[in-house]
């Protein structure tokens, strides 16, 4: 673990945060009873996957995250090119933990609408899923300001692969 930066210890533990609250209740529908008669409590969860963009997408680029940082520090008989395309990994880092934060956050404040009959509450996979990506977000924010070793290399346009 001595080989990982603080920004990296910080993206890494967002990542597991999101994968794990992926899987937990991210909403918790319950339907109220009528006046005078009982329903019997039905209820019904709904955890990340349940949205494609918001929970799926936002786990796999989380793993993807994770799996650089891995790699990067612990494997190094793999190597893995020195930019992303125009970006350096500092960038991509900074890209991917924002699109998070943006996709996983936006469904913390919009909710799911319920109705006169319906309680919809939020569970905590959302809330340990947005820990998370607020986590991967500023790791990877610390890490681009850090300017550290894997940064575009300076004197020109960064090169591809």
């Amino acid at each position: 673990m001595k080989k990982l930066k603080t920004s990296e210890l910080v993206m890494l533990g967002g990542a597991v945060a999101v994968f794990l609250g992926t899987f937990l209740t991210w909403f918790k529908a319950e339907v109220k009873g009528f006046e005078g008669f009982d329903v019997g409590g039905a209820s019904s969860t709904v955890n990340g996957f349940h949205y494609f963009l918001q929970g799926t997408l936002t786990w796999i680029i989380a793993i993807a995250v994770a799996a650089v940082i891995i790699i990067k520090a612990f494997v190094p008989n793999v190597k893995l090119p020195d930019t992303l395309g125009p970006l350096s990994w500092a960038q991509a880092y900074l890209v991917a933990g924002g699109l998070i934060a943006l996709l996983i956050l936006s469904r913390l404040l919009i909710g799911e609408s319920g109705n006169s009959f319906v309680d919809v509450s939020r569970g905590i996979g959302l809330y340990l899923a947005s820990l998370g990506a607020i986590a991967i977000a500023v790791g990877a924010f610390l890490k681009y300001q850090g300017k550290e070793e894997d940064a575009a290399p300076s004197g020109g346009p960064p090169t591809a692969f």
